[in-house]
This record gives structure tokens, sequence and C-alpha cells, in this order.
């Protein structure tokens, strides 16, 4: 598997456990700052992911 592949399924699955965390399912309640903070985390994952897919796709 490319690294740009396995890079992706991280990213991926880092988006997975954090929307898991905020939601229904969850162990615990976080609080307003955890919650704020994870975003935050969450959209840069997000936005990584999103310009390595940019260079596969060649744009």
């Amino acid at each position: 598997m490319s690294n740009a592949v396995e890079q992706l399924q991280t990213q991926l699955s880092q988006i997975k456990k954090g929307l898991f965390m905020m939601g229904p399912d969850r162990v615990r309640a976080m609080s307003t700052h955890e919650t704020e903070d994870l975003i935050v985390e969450l959209q840069a994952v997000t936005d990584q992911a999103l310009a390595e897919l940019a260079t596969l796709k060649g744009e």
C-alpha cells in the first residue's frame, strides 16, 4: 500500500475516533474545553487529508 493511502487511512481513523469521543456512545462526557480542542484537532487532520487527496488527484 502506498504511503499516501496509509496516511489517509490514519487520518480518517483519527477523525472517526474523535467523532466517537463526542458522540452519544462515548464512555464519558467531555468538558467544553476538551471538545473545543478536539474539534480544532479534527479540523487540522481533515485539512491535511484533503490536501493529501488533492496531491493524489494531481490538483
